[in-house]
């Protein structure tokens, strides 16, 4: 699941900094439902599903990775 900040929030199991207004985050859904419930006001879900990560090391990687 995809969240975008939309206010400040310290959340110390994903980044070690503060994230950011703007700045979006990659977590499991399980996680993004639980942030999404706890701070409806700091969070919103953005786009769909991230990217697929490459089937083997050959496979080129997804332009975000």
């Amino acid at each position: 699941m995809r969240l975008k900040m939309t206010d400040q929030l310290h959340i110390s199991s994903v980044s070690r900094d503060t994230l950011k207004p703007g700045q979006e985050i990659e977590v499991s859904d399980s996680l993004g439902a639980e942030l999404l419930k706890k701070h409806p006001d700091k969070v919103e879900r953005i786009g769909g599903k991230a990217e697929r990560k490459p089937k083997n090391k050959a496979e080129k990687a997804p332009d975000n990775k």
